[in-house]
């Protein structure tokens, strides 16, 4: 038992000392909930609030800078930082303007691909969480750190998608969770390659879209907001584009679809479908290159799992987070892992030292109360982990 307690406390807390340390919490000031993945960040080192709104920066500056689109910046020394910070909504003119199409805007954005996006090859450094929850209750917990080579960014007509577009090299991981359940089910999660294509299907606009448009009082940036004209053919897909009205590019994506069709996956007397899908993309630009980068991608996705042979109806919640940092840079590279593996089941030793000292993305309360939990339990599922 005391041995899973210290893992688990491995797993949230920090043992580094610096110059300057802070734990704290981001708030929406309008309706007070936690405000997930603002970039705190100052000239020395950069981290991300979590789901909980919580983040831990370690830094000799003497202030942060709170960002995230949408919000109003907010720059403070740490002397004048309270454990809580209130972080403004930016506010939307009053005024808006309906489109029959978003032909005028989006055209202007498929012009300035080239100009606002890396479309040639670059490596860049990658954190990953999968999260695995089964009727809400977590059962898997997996984060892999390492570097990852593209072929693009974004694709068009021109590039289309290959077997061989990406190549991973893990540097570290740690996973813990339930393998099979009561049921003798195994939930599949993506592979690398899978998760990366999911990631960048961020086009909804065309026809069967009814579409708005809002600018940001005091911002260059222009909202758009996307909604299904009907859920015919059993799809319903409604969210939102940030787009900066200087240069034309896309900042970040918001999109929800519901799934209400009897589209199943069969293996054996286990069937699946995915029932609903959520996807946020937050961009950040590169001072190095001048160009757009993926900083930040959540995607979740509902699954109903029911049995042909045994009364049951679970609904698995397949969370990604997979945040990239230091875009283009030139450093070295060494593939190392079967992009076409199911993540799970990727295989890598665990290494203490890293996992106590870095902030890329704290985990949540309900995270550490997880890993406790499972390792005192009685083992009376399999259990994988790479933690021993």
């Amino acid at each position: 038992m005391i041995r899973w307690i210290a893992l688990c406390l491995l797993f949230g807390s920090c043992l580094v000392h610096a110059q300057q340390q802070k734990f704290g919490i981001v708030l929406d000031a309008e309706t007070r909930y936690p405000v997930e993945f603002v970039d705190v960040f100052n000239v020395y080192d950069n981290t991300h609030t979590n789901e909980d709104g919580k983040y831990f920066m370690l830094s000799y500056g003497d202030s942060l800078t709170f960002s995230k689109i949408g919000y109003q910046k907010t720059t403070l020394h740490f002397k004048d930082l309270k454990d809580t910070l209130w972080l403004t909504p930016s506010a939307l003119k009053l005024e808006g303007v309906t489109l029959v199409s978003m032909k005028s805007t989006w055209e202007k954005v498929k012009d300035s691909l080239e100009n606002n996006y890396m479309l040639s090859p670059f490596k860049e450094r990658f954190f990953l969480r999968c999260l695995l929850r089964k009727n809400g209750e977590i059962v898997r917990i997996q984060d892999i750190e390492g570097k990852l080579r593209r072929k693009t960014l974004l694709y068009r007509k021109e590039v289309p998608f290959g077997k061989k577009d990406f190549e991973f090299e893990i540097s570290n991981m740690r996973k813990i969770g339930i393998e099979k359940d009561e049921n003798d089910v195994y939930f599949t999660t993506f592979s690398l390659s899978q998760l990366l294509l999911e990631s960048i299907r961020l086009n909804a606009t065309g026809p069967g879209f009814s579409i708005s448009e809002k600018a940001f009082e005091n911002e260059d940036r222009i909202r758009i907001n996307i909604q299904s004209d009907s859920t015919a053919g059993g799809v319903d897909t409604r969210g939102h584009y940030i787009i900066n009205s200087k240069n034309n590019a896309i900042e970040s994506v918001v999109l929800n679809t519901t799934i209400d069709t009897d589209n199943y996956f069969k293996n054996g007397p286990i069937r699946s479908r995915t029932i609903k899908r959520n996807q946020t993309a937050l961009f950040s630009k590169s001072a190095k290159w001048n160009k757009y980068f993926f900083g930040l991608c959540k995607m979740l996705f509902f699954i109903e799992i029911t049995h042909t042979k045994k009364d049951f109806r679970d609904i698995y919640t397949c969370e990604y987070i997979l945040k990239t940092f230091d875009h283009g840079d030139d450093f070295p590279f060494s593939p190392n892992v079967n992009t076409q593996k199911d993540i799970f089941k990727l295989k890598h030793p665990y290494n203490e030292q890293f996992w106590t000292t870095q902030n890329n993305l704290l985990l949540t309360d309900e995270m550490k109360e997880f890993i406790e939990t499972i390792g005192n339990s009685n083992k009376e599922f399999n259990i994988r982990t790479n933690l021993n």
